[in-house]
């Protein structure tokens, strides 16, 4: 049986931000520091991690900016 995704990491320019997003998507926040953020989609089982960079206007890719849950 699938149970879902394990692991997600993604690009953004606003870490601040990004967690305030995904916590109203219920998403709970594992570990924090400047440059990296940790984020529970099923506590204990899987996570999305937010990674910032200055590196986020890439033309858009599947491979680069997707999540499927």
């Amino acid at each position: 049986m699938i149970k879902g995704i394990y692991e997600a990491h993604l690009p953004v320019s606003d870490l601040t931000e990004s967690i305030r997003f995904y916590e109203k998507l219920g998403l709970e926040l594992a570990f924090q520091n400047e440059k990296l953020a940790f984020l529970w989609i099923m506590k204990g089982e899987s996570w999305i991690g937010l990674w910032k960079s200055g590196q986020v206007d890439l033309p858009y890719h599947p491979s680069i900016r997707h999540i499927a849950f």
